[in-house]
């Protein structure tokens, strides 16, 4: 019995890759007629991603949160973590620990987040293709929990206020699952050659993230061939 019950979660982990590759068509990388930009933002040990509105659909749940924003910060952590006001660093532990539940913020506002309103102590630009950009706006939203119209299921308003929220996000997070962990998933999706594997910490993956990325489109001919990631 056990046995069939740990084969049937081994399925159920295949079938949910599978359809997960079959969701997001590989991204190609970037080049001089079809690139785009993000942003990575770090305060030195979490790792958030920073769009343009223009890279989520209309009906995206992003956009539902925001609909006049034109820049967006986005972050995935564990819920009681992420949400305290002043977590301490047993709470850190706690959250790593056993798998937890998750939450994303999501902040916005009419100028870039990043050089504004939520700066960072880094923040890289990365060249992406267009379908880059798609895959990743879609790797977002699908994270975001939504009620049975669709909507994002806010928790509460997030950092900033009036311009964020803390929304309701699928999967658990753990110690192989944090937060830098997920960017790096998501930034994969985008066709940026990083690994998640190895991203505990976020100068772990900021600094892969400028090892292998061009900061600008104009820049491509930069971007490394190293096959290390």
């Amino acid at each position: 019995m056990r046995m069939r019950k740990a084969f049937a979660r081994v399925l159920a982990l295949i079938a949910a890759t599978a359809l997960s590759a079959c969701a997001s068509p590989k991204a190609p990388p970037p080049n001089a007629g079809d690139c785009t930009t993000i942003r990575v933002w770090s305060n030195g040990w979490h790792v958030n991603l920073a769009m343009r509105a223009e890279h989520f659909g209309a009906d995206h749940p992003v956009r539902a949160l925001f609909p006049d924003a034109r820049h967006f910060l986005v972050g995935w952590g564990e819920r009681g973590f992420y949400m305290a006001e002043d977590a301490s660093f047993w709470q850190g532990v706690a959250a790593a620990l056993p798998p937890g539940p998750a939450v994303m913020q999501v902040i916005a506002h009419d100028a870039p987040v990043e050089e504004t309103i939520w700066r960072g102590s880094e923040v890289l630009t990365v060249a992406i293709s267009e379908r880059g950009a798609d895959n990743l706006a879609a790797s977002i939203g699908r994270y975001i929990r939504t009620d049975e119209n669709g909507a994002p299921i806010v928790l509460s308003q997030g950092r900033i206020a009036n311009e964020s929220a803390f929304v309701a996000a699928r999967g658990n997070f753990h110690l192989f699952n944090m937060c830098n962990h997920w960017a790096a998933k998501r930034l994969q999706t985008a066709g940026v050659p990083v690994s998640a594997r190895i991203s505990f910490t976020a100068p772990g993956l900021m600094k892969a993230v400028r090892r292998k990325t061009s900061a600008e489109c104009s820049d491509l001919a930069n971007i490394s061939e190293d096959p290390s990631y």
